[in-house]
């Protein structure tokens, strides 16, 4: 008995062994061990995440597939991950064939408690509707005026006046927590129609800014994790769970009462209230009734979208074109060339009030240079059939690789 017993045992192990030698020889990037898959690398470079998966991809020739646990049957559908930057995939994946690679349900689960069905957590008919009414409030005629009620009175009111009492102090600034802040004030401005005012002189923090900063870090860290691992955390109240739980709790307070407050303040419009033209009223306007929670996730969504990708993206501009003189004297050449078209020759008109949106519309080599800090492409070339095939449950990654320019150059001509 105990020697049969040994040798299923001893069988399974060597299937086993059998099976993971054949799997692993079909990834690339970080190395694959037994069971844990590279959940060890993972975990081990998790606070230079972005700086490890940039090292995988360059070594792996801009697309890999890796396991995060290996375990037969559960791998290919809950564990593989392809991981690319080649332009072509990402064109593949978010325009070619974009109805192909839905979030799937491992990344819903995630991103459930914070972004429920909202737009980056939906698919279908629910992100198609979203996506079609957000549209009505990205126009161009609405960011003119949102660029008149929020951007430019935050540039001229709080913005240049913190830049200007930091140059008369002679004392640094934190550029990115600026950006980060402006930008965040006016997406909530572009969502619910409300300022938080997070960019003042004293730099105050601000409850739901906070809030909605550690329950996204609580968030990605569940990615990290298997999906049974972090359920039993979030059942248990362990580790970032318990500032999921609160964190979502202070968020969900401050978006209740900007709801109850607006539904008022639109059943006042009806007798001749102010109108409002923001994202949050525009899904309230709708002939269909949605709940709370969903009106709340629609606004996080659109938080989500528009304040880090805005700062960051603005951050590395400022960087790149301090690291570029050229580059910026030919942009403040095509400014000045602008604005004394517009507002003439007396220079105290040019700085009265912030740029509009047709003077911006002029500035060209700066839409270029803008486009050039986004142009972050693979700086290796991409295997000769495009990459990794991905079988139907793999979840896919798209990365903006690790430096912003292939030949470390800054020309926005060629943009």
């Amino acid at each position: 008995m105990e020697a049969s017993t040994a040798m299923m045992v001893l069988t399974a192990v060597l299937a086993y062994l059998l099976w993971f030698k054949f799997m692993a020889r079909s990834l690339g990037g970080p190395r694959v061990w037994p069971l844990l898959g590279s959940l060890p690398g993972l975990i081990h470079n998790v606070n230079r995440m972005h700086d490890w998966i940039s090292d995988n991809l360059r070594t792996s020739g801009g697309t890999y597939q890796t396991c995060i646990f290996a375990i037969p049957f559960l791998s290919r559908k809950q564990g593989l991950v392809t991981v690319t930057c080649d332009p072509k995939n990402i064109e593949h994946i978010l325009k070619a064939r974009f109805d192909n690679y839905p979030k799937g349900p491992n990344w819903q689960a995630v991103f459930h408690d914070l972004l429920g069905e909202g737009i980056f957590n939906s698919d279908g008919d629910t992100w198609l509707f979203q996506r079609k009414t957000a549209a009505l409030e990205f126009t161009t005629r609405t960011l003119r005026q949102a660029m008149a009620r929020w951007v430019s009175r935050a540039i001229k009111y709080r913005f240049c006046p913190i830049l200007e009492t930091a140059q008369l102090k002679a004392k640094p600034v934190d550029l990115q927590d600026l950006l980060l802040r402006i930008t965040f004030d006016n997406i909530c401005g572009l969502a619910f129609g409300k300022d938080p005012q997070t960019l003042s002189l004293d730099l105050p923090e601000n409850g739901f800014a906070l809030a909605f900063d550690r329950a996204t870090e609580a968030t990605l860290q569940r990615f990290i994790l298997p999906r049974l691992i972090w359920k039993l955390k979030k059942c248990f109240g362990l580790g970032m769970e318990v500032t999921m739980s609160r964190s979502l709790e202070h968020i969900d307070d401050y978006l209740s009462d900007i709801i109850n407050t607006r539904k008022l303040e639109l059943a006042s419009r009806e007798q001749g209230g102010t109108p409002h033209d923001d994202l949050l009223s525009r899904f309230m306007k709708k002939k269909e009734s949605y709940s709370d929670k969903f009106l709340q996730h629609v606004a996080l969504n659109f938080i989500l979208a528009g304040r880090d990708t805005s700062s960051v993206a603005l951050s590395w501009f400022f960087w790149l074109v301090t690291k570029n003189p050229k580059v910026e004297e030919k942009i403040l050449i095509e400014i000045c060339t602008v604005l004394m078209e517009t507002r003439g020759n007396d220079v105290s008109k040019w700085v009265d009030e912030p740029l509009v949106f047709e003077e911006v519309d002029r500035l060209i080599y700066l839409k270029a240079a803008l486009s050039e800090t986004l142009s972050g492409g693979c700086i290796v070339a991409p295997p000769p059939d495009g990459g990794a095939r991905s079988p139907c449950g793999t979840e896919n990654v798209i990365d903006t690789v690790h430096e912003v320019w292939a030949d470390g150059q800054c020309a926005p001509k060629r943009a």
